[in-house]
């Protein structure tokens, strides 16, 4: 009977000590509980970059008040197919370009009389400029479109994780809610204060009007220093 009564006593402190934690700190705490674990799979599944560090203990010092912004991924993806067009059509006109650079360079080797073959060569040398600009152009364009595409593919990463829905995430709408969370980790070489950025993505289908249920998730965790540059 005692130990019954020992064993309830202490199911009831675990979830009074939980209900008091708030939703960002239950996550860090878990993330802490598969770090100490080695457990890679769980941490992978909390963090967009599962950070580990050998640690004797942590606590949290602080927490900055959230921040609740739109659900950004639709404007996202039509950024995405804005810059996916615009590095299409910019690779045609590249073709084309170069396609009428041949052209002269055809209408050159057919041209005689050295006069009438410098007017050409000039026509050739200003078609090679354009080329060589729209050719830098799309370069631009394509570098552009790689990166709108892998911030569209973190995104999408970020809301899996928080709610578990992976298919047409881009029809939802709600709200994303961050918060920034400073812990203190006591390692190998000694005490030093880690930021914590964490997001839960709220959302909702407009059809249904069913609610997701989600979680907090670390997007990223830095040290002071990092953080410092960016501030």
């Amino acid at each position: 009977m005692k130990k019954v009564f020992v064993l309830f006593a202490l199911l009831f402190l675990i979830v009074i000590t939980t209900s008091c934690q708030k939703p960002e700190e239950i996550t860090i705490s878990k993330y802490f509980q598969a770090m100490k674990a080695k457990d890679r799979d769980t941490m992978a599944a909390m963090a967009a970059e599962p950070f580990a560090v050998e640690f004797k203990s942590w606590k949290i010092v602080s927490s900055e008040e959230s921040v609740v912004e739109d659900f950004t991924l639709p404007a996202m993806i039509e950024r995405l197919a804005a810059a996916k067009k615009q590095k299409d059509d910019q690779i045609l006109l590249v073709k084309d370009k170069k396609d009428a650079l041949e052209q002269l360079k055809t209408k050159l080797n057919e041209t005689r009389g050295s006069r009438a073959k410098a007017e050409v060569q000039k026509e050739v040398d200003a078609m090679w400029a354009e080329v060589e600009t729209e050719t830098g152009n799309y370069k631009r364009d394509q570098a552009n479109y790689t990166q709108v595409k892998t911030q569209v593919d973190n995104e999408k990463k970020m809301i899996s994780l928080s709610t578990n829905i992976d298919q047409n995430q881009e029809l939802l709408a709600g709200k994303t809610v961050t918060t920034r969370t400073n812990v203190l980790v006591d390692g190998a070489g000694g005490e030093k204060e880690y930021l914590f950025t964490l997001r839960k993505y709220e959302l909702i289908n407009p059809v249904t009007n069913k609610v997701h249920s989600n979680r907090y998730i670390i997007l990223k965790i830095q040290t002071k220093e990092e953080v410092a540059p960016e501030q």
